[in-house]
């Protein structure tokens, strides 16, 4: 395919764009490597903006092709299936134009302000057909028991940190090549699925080991083990099952949900008492607000 000068210009320009960002690429490089004058640009662009803009439209493009291709490629898969699919699918997108992905570093950082801005709304605006389509995936999981409840718009905030921070990662040591992806995917959706079945991480602990937290025999009349902890509020050890949402929370984080049941109902109590929000109206807030977005 022959390409025009006007497209070569925009090719240069990407790749100027993505290697130095807006303020270090000059329209002399950019003239240099298509192998014309400086003063030719402008006979196909007003100046360096209209020059910017023009492969930054480009680009969101391809952008907004590849989210429409992943939602439709994935529409007839299962709960899981989509979601990795979707993450593998933008990941090796971008991992395989390291301009493309560097020009989207570029630009949502270091571009000046009053371009940023108008640059934003318009990203926004192309990925609000995705977004939905996300947030219904998680909370169709969620209706089904496959995903743990929470709040789908959070839940998605996380699914796009993991996905991008391996992305970058991947940029950084080139030993994490594509293989791993389903790896570190494994661990995010551990992280997700609900809590009722087994598969959370707590294979670690069958060797009947002492670990920190973890006594032998366990603290209840069941079968299923305890991991055992110290309330925050009344000082007093508690124990709660593996399977139960709060153990990881407890375990890593050491203060989230980190209080017993008698204390917690204290806690939640008070909070209705000060907000007026029940869990039940929290519930429809957030049926409401996804329906309206």
């Amino acid at each position: 395919m022959i390409l025009t000068t006007k497209e070569k210009l925009k090719k240069a320009a990407l790749s100027a764009f993505a290697q130095k960002g807006y303020e270090g690429a000059t329209m002399q490089e950019i003239a240099e490597a298509v192998g014309i004058n400086k003063a030719s640009i402008y006979n196909h662009f007003k100046g360096k903006e209209d020059l910017f803009l023009a492969v930054y439209q480009d680009v969101a493009q391809e952008y907004e092709k590849l989210l429409k291709r992943m939602v439709r490629d994935s529409e007839n898969m299962e709960i899981y299936d989509k979601l990795l699919y979707m993450f593998k699918e933008y990941i090796l997108f971008y991992y395989r134009d390291m301009h493309i992905s560097l020009f989207w570093t570029q630009t949502l950082l270091l571009t000046p302000p009053e371009i940023r801005k108008k640059l934003y709304t318009d990203i926004l605006k192309r990925e609000q057909p995705f977004e939905k389509k996300m947030l219904e995936i998680l909370l169709e999981g969620m209706q089904q028991g496959i995903i743990r409840r929470d709040i789908p718009s959070k839940m998605l905030m996380s699914y796009r940190a993991m996905r991008d921070g391996l992305l970058l990662w991947m940029r950084i040591v080139p030993e994490l090549s594509g293989e791993w992806i389903e790896v570190f995917w494994k661990d995010f959706w551990l992280g997700i699925k609900e809590r009722s079945e087994y598969g959370d991480g707590r294979d670690e602990f069958q060797s009947g080991l002492d670990l920190e937290g973890v006594l032998n025999p366990p603290l209840s009349t069941g079968t299923e083990k305890m991991y055992t902890t110290t309330c925050l509020i009344c000082q007093q050890k508690f124990a709660i099952p593996f399977s139960d949402y709060r153990y990881k929370d407890i375990k890593y984080n050491r203060g989230v949900h980190h209080v017993c049941n008698d204390c917690g109902k204290m806690v939640q109590e008070e909070c209705q008492k000060i907000t007026g929000l029940t869990p039940e109206l929290i519930d429809l807030w957030e049926a409401i607000f996804n329906k309206k977005k």
